[in-house]
């Protein structure tokens, strides 16, 4: 409960600072530059890719990621220990 007078006042001493004006800050070069030229989405992100198949590669490969330690799980159970 003594910190709620420590942070009402920081929060009070902030509300009153006095921030620069960003107005002007620019060079004159960047003022008057030409808007860039915007690109279609679509040629940016490339071509779309369908989530069916998408999904079935990625099954695949886990259930080969799946056997391939279950047959090495396997192969640790069966290993002789001395």
């Amino acid at each position: 409960m003594k910190l709620l007078p420590v942070l009402s006042f920081i929060l009070l001493c902030a509300g009153c600072a006095d921030f620069p004006e960003l107005e002007g800050s620019e060079p004159a070069s960047v003022k008057k530059a030409p808007y860039p030229r915007l690109v279609p989405l679509q040629e940016t992100l490339g071509p779309a890719i369908d989530p069916v198949s998408q999904a079935a590669t990625v099954e695949e490969d886990l259930t080969q990621r799946s056997e391939a330690l279950a047959q090495k799980a396997q192969a640790l159970q069966n290993a002789q220990t001395n």
